[in-house]
């Protein structure tokens, strides 16, 4: 009997979401209310023309002394990544924690995760508005969830599909058992998708 490959997975992901926006923005959705987001009173595309702010003040992420709060990363330091022709791409930002580091701000994000026990570093990347990154997953872990699908482990979709379309979302999804099984053909399309989807949303 084999063991499906463990991933880090979070608890609640609009909790995680919120947490990832205030790290990306240095603003605070993590006490703000839905309805008080996003928290700035500035429009960032103004083509919209839109003379009425999103909300009335802005709520940065530290406090009224000008402390970080606590799931606040460490201030991230630019790195410069070398190219082919010897020239180099800086990347606007990058920060490095130990898993229990990550973990502690997570927490005071409200945020409870699960890390597989094999990590013990996080590295945490930000591109530039003239610089995509695309994170491509570590290829133990890619081809472990292949191995995984074509031995009958379910591919769960996260929940908040089927909340988005009101109950709608399919109830099974393609499944084989082994290698020879006739549905492989679509357990690896499936795969192929969700790992093109998993770029393009780690890079928007």
């Amino acid at each position: 009997m084999g063991v499906p490959t463990q991933r880090f997975k979070v608890n609640d992901l609009a909790l995680w979401g919120r947490l990832v926006k205030s790290w990306a923005t240095h603003l605070d959705y993590v006490s703000q209310d839905y309805g008080d987001q996003p928290p700035r009173s500035n429009w960032v595309n103004t083509t919209w023309g839109d003379t009425t702010p999103p909300e009335p003040k802005t709520i940065t992420d530290v406090d009224a002394q000008g402390v970080p709060k606590n799931w606040c990363l460490p201030p991230m330091t630019a790195v410069s990544i070398p190219r082919a022709d010897h020239t180099t791409v800086t990347l606007q930002g990058a920060v490095a924690l130990t898993v229990a580091e990550f973990a502690a701000a997570v927490n005071s994000g409200n945020v409870t995760i699960t890390m597989p026990a094999q990590y013990k570093n996080v590295i945490i990347v930000q591109g530039g508005t003239d610089t995509i990154v695309f994170r491509l997953p570590p290829k133990d872990v890619a081809q472990g969830s292949e191995d995984d699908l074509l031995n009958g482990v379910s591919y769960n979709i996260p929940t908040f599909y089927n909340d988005l379309y009101a109950g709608q979302m399919p109830t099974t999804m393609p499944q084989c058992q082994n290698p020879q099984d006739p549905g492989k053909g679509a357990v690896m399309e499936l795969h192929a998708n969700r790992i093109g989807e998993y770029t393009l949303n780690s890079c928007s």
